[in-house]
């Protein structure tokens, strides 16, 4: 039986993940080394919060003409990314906050929408996930209706930022290794999300042939700001931005900026009071060794030779 939840008012303040509320099954959980608890979806290392009902509602949604979907591996920009979306489309305004605004399907945490909330949602509906290409939301993107934007960060840095994320949160069982543990479950695809690199490539394929599919690199959007947002204003069909609303919007994204604001800060959820970190390109730097700096790039060069897809580094 499939289990009935309600879904709390958008301007309630989203509390700790907890099993009992938000696993489905806690007995399917799996607690791994330093406490690491996970489940397992298709094989994928997945957190507990996206659990098989909320991930089978998300393959079989039905996208319209006007949805908009961004995705991302996990700590790659993705909700800087979602604030140009709602900026672009002229939402932000009129909505609480980012995470009251979005809709995350496979997730049965965070502003938890039902089916019907999700059909009957105002357009254009934004929604937001973390799935691989062939874990998508709606099933197969390329053939789908509406448009999907996908966002990818240099991986050492999001190693870097995603073990300090994960690091003593509630979803993760209050994992408590060290780096060097974090850093090795990353290379062996152990951590929830799983492995970076099918992860990021299989999108990446995905949108050298999809004209729905838009790719875009963080260090491109942190390095050529203007140009990067005129291209998805342009992937969203609104390519008729005037400079004055660009610099309205530039004036809005930047990383302090959003920090403060409410509407981007994450404060509404408890234990997204530091989700905001540095945001800088090359951050890396301050948690590798030489030895594990060099191991990565050879493993990046095995891994993504011949792909076409390359990311700057500092």
């Amino acid at each position: 039986m499939t289990p009935t939840i309600r879904s709390p008012s958008p301007k309630a303040r989203v509390g700790e993940y907890n099993d009992a509320t938000h696993a489905e099954d806690a007995s399917a959980l799996i607690i791994g080394e330093h406490g690491y608890k996970h489940r397992l979806l298709d094989s994928r290392v997945m957190p507990p919060f996206i659990t098989p009902t909320r991930y089978a509602l998300s393959r079989r949604i039905r996208t319209r003409d006007s949805d908009i979907c961004f995705s991302s591996y996990p700590k790659s920009g993705s909700t800087w990314l979602s604030y140009i979306i709602f900026l672009l489309t002229d939402s932000a305004s009129a909505r609480d906050t980012i995470q009251s605004s979005l809709i995350w399907v496979e997730s049965s945490w965070t502003y938890l929408r039902s089916e019907a909330e999700v059909e009957a949602a105002s357009e254009p509906r934004v929604f937001k996930s973390h799935m691989p290409y062939d874990m998508a939301l709606g099933g197969v993107p390329a053939e789908n209706k509406g448009r999907y934007i996908y966002i990818a960060r240099n991986p050492k840095d999001v190693v870097t930022s995603y073990y300090r994320f994960e690091s003593g949160k509630s979803w993760t069982g209050f994992y408590d290794g060290g780096w060097e543990h974090w850093l090795g479950m990353f290379v062996d695809g152990k951590v929830q999300r799983g492995d970076w690199f099918h992860h990021v490539l299989s999108w990446w394929e995905a949108s050298q042939r999809a004209e729905n599919i838009l790719f875009v690199k963080y260090e491109d959007l942190k390095r050529d700001t203007t140009a990067e947002i005129r291209r998805i204003a342009e992937f969203l069909g609104k390519s008729q931005l005037t400079e004055e609303r660009m610099t309205e919007i530039e004036s809005k994204i930047g990383f302090e900026e959003m920090k403060k604001d409410k509407f981007s800060s994450l404060g509404d959820v408890k234990e997204f009071n530091q989700f905001f970190r540095k945001g800088e390109i090359g951050s890396w730097k301050d948690q590798f060794t030489v030895r594990q700096s060099e191991m990565f790039d050879q493993l990046c060069e095995e891994r993504m030779s011949g792909s076409g897809l390359h990311f700057d580094y500092e």
